[in-house]
Order: structure tokens, then C-alpha cells, then sequence
């Protein structure tokens, strides 16, 4: 074209031909899936099991170990690190809802016990919820009917939060502490919880990836492709959907429609520090829920055995958020949690950032239902309330007797509303 004195600038409108390969069918057809299709003399495994679980997060890795432990023949598959290793690493009784603090309750009891067996650095912390306005005080102060909390004014902050407390800032008037909150390294935990589950005769597929599934009569057919690039299709009782994020690609080839979606989650962690927290401890979770330069919520605490501090910050525009890439962090997370940590304690505007990472978790709603195959949806709570979520699952799957919130747990229920606290 260009010979002939024209030049394209821009796209091209429309298209040019062959540049999307839709065939008719994919449009016409509802009942059209996708499937994969191997050259001649490809070697396909054949496997059984009773029990596959996409997903190996915190909600996956506890749902392989629950089955394991119950006696079904169940297999763990995992591809790349999603949100809980990426998490903070903290956990809380502190919700609006009180079936989630009592979710939460259960998931502490889980951990005390796992760290019985195996040091996953567990600690008991405080949850510090700063107030800023009168909306604020009553939500948190109501919380206290069902958690056990305590309101501080700002002049005990320096007392009860940290000695280097910025004596200046008039920002919050009161401060709700809760008791009951605790840390845990989030691999080390995942490694305990997956080791029961194997010593049970569970087996975990690591760096392999679920391509589709699809439904076999009664049973699901699971094709993978393991760690060596072989591929093995697995025919199993029962598919768990545990992939956070990630979910929806299998939501769609089951037909299933979740109306979840992601949001773009970015966290930090500090240099080691000596310990910033009341008495000499290390810095408990400190929660700014203010709606602020694009963001809803910033958070983070003090990690005991590194002297770390990790945090994180939630944002406003959620799914708007989802069309940046996972690799690069925004300016505006890095300046609203410098602006916060620095003006909370302002000694930690000269410390460095050791690592800034971003990923995605998932909203609106929790959705744990063995009907349909789904543990995911747990809005960036999966560490800490992920293993007594998927002790729900898995109990409800064989029969058991569960909470009656489960029902609203269901994907045609209602959902545990968490909106004061998120």
C-alpha cells in the first residue's frame, strides 16, 4: 500500500482478515466447547481418582488434606503461586458479620493445632481498626458484641499501639483493638497442611496445570499437563474449583455462572526492623478503612521473626483495576501506604522497601458449595479462614453436619455480606 502513497496508521478497521479465528459453531452453537485436539502417535495418560482439586492456595491445599484424611483417593493440582502467597500473612476475628468472625474462630482453633505439629510461626497479634469519623466508631464499636475488643482514645495510642506513634496527627480519634488476631507464615502453613494430606495417601501435582474439564455422566474429565509437559487426563468423582482468581476459566466450560470477578491486590515488605510494638513486641495489624486517593483500606503489620513490616492496600475501582498488568505496581499504591506507615509512625519514612509484588483476588462473595464443584470467591481471606472453609466443603460433600450458614455459603444463597470490615 505504501507504494501506492498510502500509509496505515493505527488499527486497522475493521480487522484485518484471519486476525480473530471464530468459527461459526463457537457462535451459533450453544452447546459448543472447547477441546483439545493432539497430533497422531500423542501419548495421552489415563488416570482415576475420586477426588481432583484445582488450586493450591491456602482453601485448595486444606480441601486435598480433608479429603485425604477422610479416606477419598484425592489429587492436588497446582500451577504458579496465587493469592496466598502473596498474602499478608495475619488473621482476624474482627468482621461485621458475626458467621464470619465465627468462620474465623474455627480457622485460629486450626491453627493453634497446626502449629502443634509443626512451627508455621504462629503468634497471637491485635487487630488495631483506626477511627476517622462517627460511621467508623459505630460499626467497629458494634463489632464488640460478638469479638472480644476494647475502644482507646488517641491519647493512648503511643501506650497501646507503639511508642513511636506520631504524636501529631489529629487524623483518628479513636482506635478499636481486638484481641484473638494472629500471624502465621503463609508457606510454611500451606506445606504443613499439604504434607498431612500426602501422609494420608493424598498426592499433590505441583507446576502442573489444569487445561479443561468438562462433565463424563457422573464423573468429571480432567485434562493436565504435568510439570515434564506430558499430559494426562484424569476421570474423577468429584472436581474442586479452588483456583481464586483463575476460577472462572473452568466456571465457564461447567456451564456455571459465579459473577465473581478480580481485583488487583499489591502488597509490600520492609527491610528488618527492630520491634515498632507496645512493650517491646513486634507492630500488631494496623487498619486505616478510610476511602482515600483511590483506595478503601490500608493495612499491615510487623512480622515477629523477621522484623519485617508487610502490608497492603485495598482499592476503590475493584474490577476497573483488573486491566493492568500483574507485573507492574502503581504509583498510587506506592505513595497512598509511604504517605500512611510514614504518617502512623514517622521514623519509617527512611526505611526501604525489600519487595512490591501484585496479584489478584476475588469479590463479591464467598462461594463454597460441593453441588457445584466451587471453594473460591474468599476476597482476599483465604489464609485466614481458608482450612475451616474447606473443612465445611469437604463435610458437607460426605454428608456431615455443617453450620446453617452454609446455606448462605451456597452459590444460590445470599452470601455472608461483609462490607464494614473488608
Amino acid at each position: 500500500m505504501r507504494a501506492h502513497g498510502i500509509e496505515v496508521t493505527g488499527d486497522s478497521t475493521p480487522r484485518a482478515p484471519l486476525a480473530n479465528q471464530v468459527t461459526l459453531g463457537d457462535v451459533y452453537s450453544g452447546e459448543s466447547r472447547e477441546h483439545f485436539v493432539f497430533g497422531h502417535g500423542s501419548i495421552i495418560e489415563k488416570a482415576e481418582t475420586e477426588i481432583l482439586v484445582a488450586g493450591g492456595g491456602m482453601a485448595g491445599s486444606a480441601a486435598f488434606r480433608y479429603f485425604a484424611e477422610a479416606g477419598k483417593r484425592t489429587i492436588l493440582v497446582n500451577y504458579d503461586r496465587g493469592s496466598t502467597w502473596r498474602c499478608i500473612g495475619g488473621g482476624r476475628p474482627a468482621f461485621s458479620n458475626p458467621d464470619i468472625s465465627d468462620i474465623a474462630m474455627h480457622n485460629l482453633e486450626i491453627f493453634r493445632d497446626d502449629q502443634l505439629h509443626c512451627n508455621i510461626d504462629l503468634k497471637m497479634t491485635r487487630y488495631v481498626n483506626l477511627v476517622h469519623d462517627d460511621a467508623t466508631y459505630r460499626s467497629l464499636d458494634a463489632s464488640r458484641a460478638w469479638s472480644e475488643a476494647y475502644m482507646i482514645d488517641r491519647k493512648q495510642f503511643t501506650e497501646k499501639i507503639s511508642p513511636y506513634w506520631n504524636p501529631n496527627d489529629n487524623t483518628y480519634s479513636h482506635a478499636l483493638i481486638s484481641e484473638n488476631c494472629w500471624q502465621a507464615t503463609p508457606g510454611r502453613t500451606i506445606e504443613y497442611v499439604r504434607t498431612v494430606g500426602k501422609q494420608h495417601g493424598g498426592q499433590v501435582m505441583e507446576d502442573c496445570e489444569v487445561l479443561h474439564v468438562e462433565r463424563a455422566g457422573d464423573k468429571f474429565r480432567v485434562l493436565v499437563r504435568r510439570h515434564d509437559k506430558h499430559y494426562v487426563e484424569f476421570t474423577c468423582d468429584h472436581f474442586v474449583n479452588a483456583m481464586g482468581w483463575g476460577a472462572e476459566k473452568f466456571t465457564d466450560m461447567l456451564g456455571i455462572d459465579t459473577q465473581l470477578y478480580p481485583v488487583k491486590h499489591q502488597a509490600f515488605i520492609t527491610r528488618r526492623l527492630p520491634n515498632l510494638g507496645a512493650g517491646g513486641d513486634s507492630l500488631d495489624m494496623i487498619i486505616d478503612r478510610r476511602h482515600y486517593k483511590g483506595f478503601n483500606a490500608v493495612y499491615g503489620q510487623q512480622f515477629l521473626h523477621t522484623g519485617q513490616i508487610i502490608g497492603c492496600a485495598s482499592p476503590d475501582c475493584d474490577a476497573n483495576e483488573t486491566r493492568q498488568n500483574l507485573k507492574y505496581n502503581s504509583l498510587a499504591f506506592l505513595k497512598v501506604v509511604s504517605e500512611m506507615f510514614a504518617q502512623w509512625i514517622p521514623g519509617l519514612a527512611s526505611v526501604g522497601f525489600h519487595a512490591v509484588w501484585a496479584g489478584y483476588y476475588i469479590e463479591p462473595r464467598y462461594i463454597i458449595d460441593p453441588e457445584v464443584g466451587l471453594l473460591t470467591g474468599l476476597r482476599g481471606h483465604g489464609f485466614m479462614l481458608g482450612q475451616y472453609l474447606a473443612k465445611l466443603y469437604v463435610d458437607k460433600y460426605l454428608g456431615k453436619s455443617v453450620p446453617a450458614y452454609m446455606k448462605d455459603l451456597a452459590i444460590g444463597g445470599k452470601g455472608l455480606s461483609e462490607n464494614a470490615f473488608q
